[in-house]
């Protein structure tokens, strides 16, 4: 298995709307913008592969519609219906693999464009869950308290992490969300779903994210060319780990990390990482609410307080541009290391009601 080489990422300024980009505008605009990052040209690409979700593109076979955009033309080119982080898998296994040298990754999301809770309520049970009219945002709700009651918890710390959130997502020029606001701000909110309230759920976001992926030989060929050979800075992808649980949220505990620190687990042992809380150097998670917030954070096996830096972009609370979200966690990391912030980071994506299935990413410099 070759090691696989992150060439550059790109994501778009996420919003609550985006009127004046189609998903397609969306997709092009962080492919066109990853290519004049690394320099590389689209007769560079070899594969793409892209996240998105024809429930939520409101057509059938989504992809097709951002094919062109992309460059997928004449190419190798699939498309998984999880998030991004997920479609990150499918395109480094197949650089990994030496079929190719190279593979653009690109995922996007328009909320605004849909009806999310009702779309959203599609993914329950027909028979037993989908009839008493649960949506996404229940299923947080009923997350959150059990969080809150496995522990002992008060509700102030969901507003704690959220007010957290926000304000490192203030200082995130790509975050929807750029208003720091306090513990007692979020709290003041109306509830929502109870516990939680607006201030402590993931927006509903327009955006698309693109990350350019290599083997180690291209990339060299890659830094020569722009003059960067000596001095360049790679990214590798040292360790990858995903897991599902049960579908039925009647199925889990709501109130542990599920599969979550399985897939850490595997994604940490392929990394040779023994202390995540000590050698790890930044954290970014896909947390809907602040409670998943508090939740994965256990999950990863990272200390409460200390450890690596903490959703420092706001996290999935400053932005949530659907399938793109968790695609963006490993962009923030990867841009992190790259300007030599850290060595080592740790990229967190799910799919599902309340972290039904997680993919877990470490990225290193070297």
């Amino acid at each position: 298995m070759q090691p696989v080489v992150i060439l550059g990422a790109a994501q778009t300024r996420h919003a609550a709307r985006r009127p004046e980009a189609s998903y397609a505008e969306l997709a092009f605009e962080v492919v066109a913008d990853v290519l004049a990052r690394t320099g590389v040209g689209h007769d560079r690409i070899d594969t793409v592969i892209t996240a998105s979700s024809d429930f939520w593109d409101g057509r059938t076979i989504s992809d097709m519609s951002v094919q062109d955009a992309v460059g997928a033309a004449g190419k190798s080119a699939s498309k998984v219906s999880m998030d991004g982080a997920f479609a990150l898998v499918y395109g480094a296994a197949r650089i990994a693999s030496g079929a190719y040298r190279t593979c653009l990754v690109v995922a996007h999301g328009k909320a605004s464009e849909g009806m999310p809770r009702a779309i959203a309520s599609a993914a329950f049970d027909p028979i037993y869950e989908r009839p008493l009219g649960p949506d996404d945002r229940v299923a947080l709700g009923l997350q959150a308290r059990r969080f809150l009651d496995l522990r002992g918890l008060g509700e102030e710390v969901l507003a704690e992490a959220a007010a957290q959130a926000w304000t490192a997502a203030a200082s995130n020029p790509n975050a929807e969300r750029r208003e720091a606001r306090t513990a007692v701000q979020v709290s003041s909110d109306a509830l929502v779903a109870d516990p939680l309230r607006g201030s402590q759920l993931a927006p509903d976001s327009d955006g698309a994210c693109a990350i350019l992926l290599a083997d180690e030989q291209t990339a060299a060929q890659v830094a020569a060319a722009s003059g960067r050979e000596g001095g360049s800075t790679t990214v590798r992808l040292e360790g990858f780990g995903l897991s599902t649980d049960m579908h039925g949220l009647g199925d889990r505990d709501l109130g542990t990390a599920g599969v979550l620190p399985r897939a850490a687990r595997s994604a940490y042992e392929q990394a040779g990482i023994h202390e995540p809380g000590r050698e790890l150097d930044v954290a970014e998670t896909y947390d809907a609410s602040s409670a998943q917030t508090l939740l994965w954070r256990e999950g990863l096996g990272l200390p409460p307080t200390g450890g690596p830096a903490w959703n420092p972009s706001g996290g999935a609370m400053g932005a949530q541009p659907g399938f793109a979200t968790g695609l963006v966690r490993v962009a923030e990391v990867f841009e992190r290391l790259a300007r030599g912030e850290g060595r080592t980071g740790v990229a967190h994506g799910m799919t599902g009601f309340v972290g039904q299935a997680h993919c877990v990413w470490v990225l290193r410099r070297r």
